[in-house]
């Protein structure tokens, strides 16, 4: 009887465990709110700005999903070309809502998250140091 208890118990774990995995796909909406948060924090935006920069953000999100849609469909070098574009887009629009001294913080703060993700890269690439 323990046994089958037990049995029961490793079962239901194990789903609940392959259910925990499962990843939810952000929405652009879900995406650019969560920027939008971030952003307010780093640059102290006021209410019209967090308006302004979700909306970019937002229109962001879709253009890149709509691209992802596309994936296969296209040329590589083309695709890359459409995704720069679009973030290049997004970029200026969010300058030109920005005052100068939140520019001058977004510039060091997306040169900080570059460096961040480059880093990562490094780090998964390297060969682990031999003991």
């Amino acid at each position: 009887m323990k046994k089958i208890f037990m049995m029961i118990a490793f079962i239901a774990g194990l789903g609940l465990f392959a259910h925990a995995q499962e990843k939810v796909k952000a929405t652009p909406a879900l995406r650019a709110a969560k920027q939008t948060k971030v952003l307010t924090k780093q640059l102290n935006l006021s209410n019209s700005q967090i308006t302004q920069v979700n909306a970019v953000l937002l229109e962001q999100g879709r253009g890149l999903d709509s691209l992802k849609a596309l994936k296969g469909t296209n040329d590589k070098k083309e695709q890359r070309y459409s995704h720069k574009q679009i973030r290049d887009n997004a970029q200026t629009k969010l300058e030109a809502i920005f005052t100068a001294e939140q520019k001058t913080k977004y510039l060091a703060f997306v040169e900080a998250q570059k460096q961040k993700k480059a880093a990562r890269k490094e780090a998964k690439t390297s060969p682990e140091p031999q003991n």
